[in-house]
């Protein structure tokens, strides 16, 4: 009679019931690289192209481009730099963080501040686009308060009549 093997219980920290700790799947792709490999993105990760680790070794360009590719599909890194990075972090003890998958969010343009300092001391910090904006309601603005400012000037002149002198 067979028995199947039973699932250690795990709580949500990762840790099993039993107290023995459970691997991080990232740890498991680690554990996947073969010493050469882990030497090779040792010394990529040190700058190194792969003609010249071929010379330090005594191996073979395309057999350190064949080992090196091998260890960027175990680690699902997008290139080789990134998987000396990624073996490199690991070997620091350092947890890698997932990017963010939603962009930064812009600086909205509105409400348009002041261009003028704030009470707070703080220099104005506005995007781009609102200095665009400022500049574009300046120069609009501007000619047409002076324009209504001489034809209120002209309009009184002819309501008051010639000043007598």
């Amino acid at each position: 009679m067979r028995f199947a093997r039973r699932r250690p219980s795990v709580d949500l920290v990762g840790n099993s019931v039993n107290g023995r700790r459970m691997e991080h799947p990232a740890d498991d792709r680690f554990a996947k690289l073969t010493p050469r490999q882990r030497e090779l993105l040792r010394l990529v990760h040190e700058h190194r192209k792969s003609a010249e680790i071929a010379h330090m070794l005594g191996l073979s360009a395309r057999y350190v481009d064949n080992q090196l590719i091998d260890a960027k599909n175990i680690l699902g890194a997008t290139s080789r730099f990134d998987a000396a990075r990624r073996f490199a972090a690991h070997e620091a003890g350092v947890e890698s963080i997932h990017p963010v998958s939603s962009p930064p969010v812009p600086t909205p343009i509105f409400p348009l501040p002041m261009p003028l300092p704030g009470s707070t001391g703080r220099r104005n910090m506005m995007s781009w686009q609102q200095v665009a904006l400022w500049g574009a309601i300046i120069a609009i603005a501007t000619p047409v308060g002076l324009t209504v400012a001489a034809m209120v000037i002209v309009a009184l002149g002819l309501l008051l009549g010639p000043s007598a002198s």
